[in-house]
């Protein structure tokens, strides 16, 4: 799917921990988006579909928690499969979005600052 992965090996046995560190990430992608210089629609685009990004998140995360251990385990099996592949795919999106439309790199920058443990 995608030629980025997370390079953080931080959060390999953790994954509530992996997940809350997604939405903080998200959430500050959610604050950025409203700063940027791009047109409406595709500002838009992009805050929606972080904004899903973290209500996804949040129901994994009420999933882990309330699974027994043995459903747990093959829910993490899961997300630690899925979860780097399919937001190393939204973060790249968003930066040749950010990079198509906004001039000011120091907007991509700042996304790139956002996503330390993607190499973009």
């Amino acid at each position: 799917m995608s030629s980025i992965q997370d390079t953080s090996s931080d959060f390999q046995h953790n994954t509530l921990a992996y997940i809350n560190r997604l939405d903080q990430q998200s959430a500050q992608v959610v604050a950025l988006a409203e700063e940027l210089p791009m047109p409406l629609s595709l500002r838009l685009e992009l805050q929606q579909s972080w904004r899903i990004t973290r209500q996804k998140l949040a129901y994994f995360r009420r999933e882990l928690e309330r699974a027994d251990d043995g459903f747990k385990r093959e829910l993490e099996q899961l997300h630690n499969a899925l979860l780097p592949e399919v937001i190393s795919y939204q973060v790249r999106v968003g930066a040749m979005m950010i990079s198509d439309t906004c001039t000011d790199h120091r907007y991509l920058h700042r996304w790139k600052a956002i996503w330390t443990n993607f190499k973009l």
